[in-house]
């Protein structure tokens, strides 16, 4: 059974024309020959002002940039809350997953495992979930944020309910039961990963599970080599 924990363990771990015309008229009249500004073209000027800055700050913003979420839907339902702690059990050993900060639909986590601490960002829209950062370099730092945090080159994507192909996670459904040692939980996200060996007739079918408002709630791996099953469980015992 201890040849899985390192398997466990990396698995676990977005109207003034008429006031217009009346002006240049009287300026004509003034022998002004209207080059004052008029109320109209001072409104656009500002408008288009305001408009080009508006763009500026716009493309200057980075395509990871934290988006507010006001109303969470589809997979935003399983975002976990700030403060929240989690413990697992992973075969003898322990597991815990502390929430230290959420921007908008980005997530900050620290995850220990024994001695061993690694820093997850994730970030969470209405059909996706995908990791932004994951990294063991700042074990122990508790003075950090996910803006002073530099993200990966490329976000992996962990969920996304359009995947259909073969080794990816793949949604497989959004209202299950779930009982646990920390309790029973319903409307639990399904995802299943499938990975077939090129060499041999290993199988190994991973199955995570993810409950509203706390996200990660359980794994279950099957390594299967002909009659041969194994199966080993990442299980939440306690929340808080």
């Amino acid at each position: 059974m201890k040849k899985f924990s390192g398997l466990l363990l990396s698995a676990v771990l977005l109207g003034g024309c008429g006031t217009a015309v009346t002006d240049s008229a009287e300026d004509a009249n003034n022998g002004t020959g209207g080059t004052e500004t008029t109320e109209t073209e001072a409104t656009e000027t500002e408008t288009t002002e305001t408009t080009e800055t508006d763009v500026e700050a716009t493309e200057e913003a980075p395509e990871d940039a934290p988006i507010e979420v006001t109303d969470p839907t589809g997979l935003q339902l399983y975002m976990p809350e700030l403060g929240l702690v989690k413990k697992f059990q992973v075969e003898d050993f322990e597991l815990t997953r502390e929430v230290l900060e959420v921007s908008g639909n980005q997530v900050l986590e620290e995850i220990t495992f024994g001695e061993a601490a690694t820093i997850e960002v994730t970030e969470w829209t209405e059909s996706s979930m995908n990791m932004l950062i994951e990294t063991s370099e700042l074990e122990g730092e508790r003075d950090i944020s996910i803006e002073g945090l530099v993200p990966m080159n490329a976000p992996v994507v962990m969920i996304d309910e359009a995947n259909s192909t073969e080794g990816e996670w793949i949604v497989t459904s959004n209202d299950e039961t779930l009982e646990t040692q920390a309790g029973t939980f319903e409307d639990v996200l399904v995802v299943e990963q499938v990975l077939k060996s090129e060499s041999s007739d290993q199988v190994t079918t991973m199955t995570r599970y993810f409950a509203p408002e706390l996200g990660f709630i359980q794994e279950k791996t099957v390594v299967a080599n002909g009659d041969d099953k194994q199966e080993s469980v990442v299980e939440l015992v306690s929340y808080e």
